[in-house]
């Protein structure tokens, strides 16, 4: 009797599990099929339901419990509960719900900024999928081609959204054939086809099936085609404030544009302001860079220059950045995008190391062949050089003999005025602009040259001048202004006033009006 009681509660039991079972089942079935009509309601009853014990049950709900909250926008803190569904599910398999935990994990990476995790996740779930086609696979295929796209990888980018919008109109996912339109408007875009991108992004922004944050966004796009591609910044600020307007929020993108657009309008004030604005946002590495790029010249120009330094140095910490994510991360995307053929990575990667060194030693070869052009170039224009020096040195030494130094100044001059650098003397006084150090070099060279007599004289009567203090009277006495004196002897032009109290005290008294009188 006790041996059937026993039998009779072991089958009560197992009807009993049997029936929780197919309860807890028949649940989740109903929350997977409201995640795709109603996620709020999905998300409210998948909280009655408490984390299933069985394997396969709780894999199933860590899929949907992901899949809500990644729906519903709330905070997800880590991967962990739905790593446990890819572990259960694995990756030898294909099934629906295996290649749905791999593409929930990437979802869920994708928020946390892995973005080699997230693209590894999507290849793994995009070979899981059953051979029907199915909505998810198509989200699939646009999502990894977005994480190509974040990589600047614009082909690869490319021939995955071209792929999600095929199969998107295919099975009538409106949705879907929009978000991957504007991605593909995107690559046009960045790859410089502006017309294309044009085309589309005005299409797309009276798209219906685009959500109303990308139809705004496309006003941001636009601006850039109007200021890269028209040079029209009217049309550029129009369509950067529309969007500014319309998102409701600081945008550091919106404003990085509209600091852009002001810039090429000569409206640096306002460009400077929005730069900074949109460094007060979260912004992407790409526009952080474009605003720092921008900020050293124009805190020189408004005259912020204790700033200077610092964008300056801000500027290079992007590029470094971008160095690492854009050539380390994409070589390393690559190879995961090659994974599963490994033959034919292996054999890329020989052919990729083959067109390195040949083009490396073709470089070399390049170069070397650039610089011994280069050097026999400047040893033929010194010699150039050298001959035209002497020819004038011949001259000036024919026609100044007087041993006066106010004779010789004045040969001197006449025999300078008639040089390049006597030209770019006169062009730097009657413009107010820094001058340049080839400007400079010409300038000392001639003088130097044309004034050797003169020099001579000065040196020889008061040894103790230096060079510097000999040119500085050559200067004056040809009547350069004080500034652009500092600037050819190479010192500060608040060391001016002293250069010349120290001159004064060592030369003869009749020179100071020969020198300094103009």
């Amino acid at each position: 009797m006790s041996r059937i009681r026993f039998f009779n509660s072991l089958l009560l039991l197992t009807v009993l599990a049997a029936v929780s079972c197919g309860g807890r089942h028949s649940e989740l079935a109903q929350v997977e099929r409201l995640l795709e009509t109603n996620t709020a309601q999905a998300d409210s009853l998948l909280g009655t339901i408490s984390i299933p014990e069985g394997k396969r049950m709780r894999a199933l709900y860590a899929i949907l419990r992901t899949q809500a909250d990644y729906k519903n926008y709330k905070d997800i803190p880590d991967d962990a509960l739905i790593t446990d569904a890819c572990n259960y599910y694995g990756t030898r398999k294909k099934s629906y719900h295996a290649a749905m935990a791999w593409y929930s994990r990437a979802c869920v990476l994708s928020l946390t900024d892995d973005d080699l995790g997230a693209i590894k996740s999507y290849l793994t779930a995009r070979d899981l999928f059953p051979d029907t086609l199915s909505r998810y696979y198509v989200i699939c295929e646009h999502n990894l081609g977005k994480q190509y796209l974040a990589r600047h990888l614009y082909d690869e980018a490319l021939n995955m959204l071209e792929l999600s919008l095929k199969n998107a109109q295919t099975i009538g996912d409106d949705v879907t054939v929009a978000y991957s339109r504007y991605n593909i408007a995107l690559i046009d875009l960045y790859e410089r086809r502006f017309q294309k991108a044009e085309s589309a992004f005005t299409k797309l922004a009276s798209n219906p099936y685009l959500p109303d944050l990308l139809r705004t966004e496309t006003n941001l796009q636009l601006s850039k085609i109007q200021l890269h591609y028209h040079k029209d910044t009217d049309k550029a600020l129009q369509y950067i404030n529309r969007y500014i307007n319309g998102v409701g929020f600081a945008s550091g993108a919106g404003y990085s544009i509209k600091a852009d657009a002001l810039y090429a309008a000569g409206m640096y004030d306002s460009a400077y302001h929005y730069y900074l604005r949109s460094l007060e946002c979260d912004t992407e590495l790409s526009t952080e860079s474009n605003n720092y790029s921008r900020l050293p010249e124009l805190s020189l120009m408004l005259g912020h220059e204790d700033s200077t330094i610092y964008y300056m140095d801000r500027y290079k910490e992007c590029l470094e950045r971008q160095h690492e994510r854009y050539n380390q991360n994409t070589i390393t995307a690559l190879q995961l995008r090659h994974n599963l053929e490994k033959t034919e990575m292996i054999h890329k990667e020989e052919k990729k190391r083959y067109l390195i060194l040949t083009v490396s030693i073709i470089s070399v070869a390049l170069l070397v062949l650039i610089l011994l052009y280069q050097y026999q170039d400047n040893r033929r224009r010194r010699r150039y050089e050298q001959l035209c020096d002497s020819l004038i040195r011949r001259q000036i030494a024919s026609e100044i003999t007087e041993d006066s130094l106010e004779t010789a100044l004045a040969s001197s001059r006449q025999l300078f005025m008639k040089s390049v650098g006597y030209t770019m003397l006169q062009q730097l006084s009657s413009v107010d602009r820094m001058p340049e150090s080839s400007e400079l070099s010409v300038i000392r060279h001639n003088a130097e040259l044309y004034f050797e007599k003169p020099m001579a004289i000065m040196k020889a009567v008061v040894p103790s001048l230096s060079q510097i203090e000999v040119m500085y009277c050559i200067y004056r006495y040809l009547g350069v202004n004080w500034r652009l004196c500092m600037e050819l002897v190479n010192r500060s032009p608040s060391y001016s006033g002293r250069l010349k109290q120290y001159i004064l005290k060592k030369i003869p008294q009749d020179w100071n009006k020969l020198l300094f009188q103009n």
